[in-house]
């Protein structure tokens, strides 16, 4: 054997170690998911997401709220068509959240499995 092997084998071998390590940081627990989710590099989006859907809940409380106290038809029909919109766009938007999550959550499943076929592959060789 080489030193260049040795050094790959001892890269794998760090890699599996970290990704184990972040991995079970994240495991089950869906409020750190999101956690790593921020961190990662669409944190930007995720946190846009976050905002658009923050202020189609509150539009559509809002909405809600005039509803309620209008009196005229034609405003009353434009409010509850009001708040159709904003509630689908909040379910829209936390819909594709939870899905990226789960996308998130597969990606790293995948990536542990690809690390643990080069151990057993290492393991293999020796």
């Amino acid at each position: 054997m080489t030193s260049i092997d040795e050094k790959i084998k001892q890269a794998l071998s760090d890699e599996y170690n970290d990704i184990i390590a972040e991995n079970e940081k994240s495991d089950a627990n869906p409020f750190k998911q999101m956690i790593v989710g921020f961190k990662s590099k669409m944190g930007w989006m995720y946190v846009l997401i976050m905002f658009v859907s923050t202020l189609a809940a509150f539009f559509m409380f809002y909405s809600i709220y005039q509803f309620y106290n209008e009196t005229d038809m034609k405003t009353l029909v434009g409010w509850g068509v009001a708040i159709v919109v904003a509630a689908l766009l909040n379910q829209m938007t936390k819909m594709w959240y939870w899905s990226e999550l789960s996308r998130n959550r597969v990606i790293r499943e995948i990536k542990l499995l690809e690390l643990q076929v080069a151990q057993l592959i290492k393991n293999q060789e020796k």
